[in-house]
């Protein structure tokens, strides 16, 4: 009897683990020949911003981990601003410390009275994900996490992106931004701020002598990849915004609310379809933005029409594409 209950418990115990395993069965979403498990999603591309592919992309959403790009933003504006440099020491208060040591969280130790340079403390923020980390630049840059908060907020408003964040780690479930808001946060950063992909692009640092690897595993998989950040908590599922460049095109996505495993395959997908179909955004963008003036006549031959571009509602367009528009329209 004994050996049946403990079968019993082996194949219920075994099943429970089968299942967690298993991806929950959810509503794909079509993109292109391939599909997404995301609840919401964007790709953009770089120099234009124009929207290549939206699903739910103004659905305000909890951003989890991905909150930490405001928070980086912020700091390096402090940089420019002359506030502190990659070389300023920053002490670690005993209740970062104390954070830093939480397993529920991603984070990397960092001992009570220690300290790190602002470059340290950033490499581990963006490639790890560390989150005392960025409670500790709060700290030193502005002498606590709440001002570093406000200036995340007041960052936000600024770019003209609809965000709310109530703290710089992504912990909190108040925390909102939308995947159009956080592809466009992520585009202004990288073209004020490019040294940021150096970051962003390391595979592996180093904290205290001890090696943490990027929790971004697209980076050396996938073609061209060199950013961006990824976030995970149960209110938010499983979050990336990436971004590759190959030749002069760079294209950035972002993923909210995809399932366990499935967040770089669907991140995969999204750059995938950027990268095939931005030609056809362009020129969809640009029919839109043009005036064509009526035909007039002159010595009985007809004139091409003239093109105008609205410059009033454009980015920036590069010649290129302009002829790529025009001759797929």
């Amino acid at each position: 009897m004994r050996r049946f209950n403990r079968l019993v418990i082996t194949i219920v115990l075994t099943c429970a683990i089968i299942a967690l395993l298993i991806p929950i069965s959810v509503n794909a979403t079509r993109v292109g020949d391939a599909e997404i498990t995301s609840e919401a999603a964007i790709v953009i591309e770089f120099d234009t911003g124009l929207v290549i592919f939206e699903l739910n992309a103004d659905e305000l959403r909890v951003p989890a981990s991905m909150t930490k790009m405001a928070a980086v933003y912020v700091v390096f504006d402090a940089i420019r601003d002359g506030l502190v440099s990659m070389d300023t020491v920053a002490e670690i208060t005993n209740r970062t410390s104390r954070l830093s040591y939480s397993r529920a969280f991603t984070n990397v130790p960092m001992p009570r009275e220690s300290s790190y340079t602002i470059e340290e403390l950033l490499d581990v923020v963006i490639v790890r994900s560390a989150s005392a980390a960025t409670v500790a630049l709060g700290e030193a840059i502005f002498g606590s996490e709440s001002v570093l908060v406000a200036k995340m907020n007041e960052k936000a408003e600024q770019l003209g992106v609809i965000a709310s964040f109530s703290d710089s780690w992504g912990g909190s479930r108040h925390n909102r931004i939308s995947a159009r808001g956080m592809a466009e946060m992520t585009r202004q950063l990288i073209m004020e701020y490019p040294e940021v992909l150096k970051i962003t692009s390391k595979s592996r640092v180093y904290f205290d002598e001890i090696p943490y690897n990027s929790t971004n595993p697209m980076i050396g998989d996938y073609e061209g990849i060199d950013g961006f950040k990824t976030g995970f908590t149960n209110p938010a599922g499983w979050c990336f915004s990436g971004t590759a460049q190959r030749g002069e095109r760079r294209i950035i996505s972002v993923t909210m609310g995809s399932t366990i495993g499935h967040r770089f395959p669907d991140s995969a997908v999204l750059l995938d379809y950027g990268f095939a179909n931005y030609n056809r955004a362009i020129a969809d963008h640009f029919k839109e933005a043009i005036i064509q003036s009526n035909p007039k006549t002159i010595a009985d031959s007809p004139l091409v029409p003239i093109v105008i571009y609205n410059i009033e509602t454009a980015r920036y367009l590069g010649l290129r594409d302009i002829a790529i528009a025009l001759n797929e329209s």
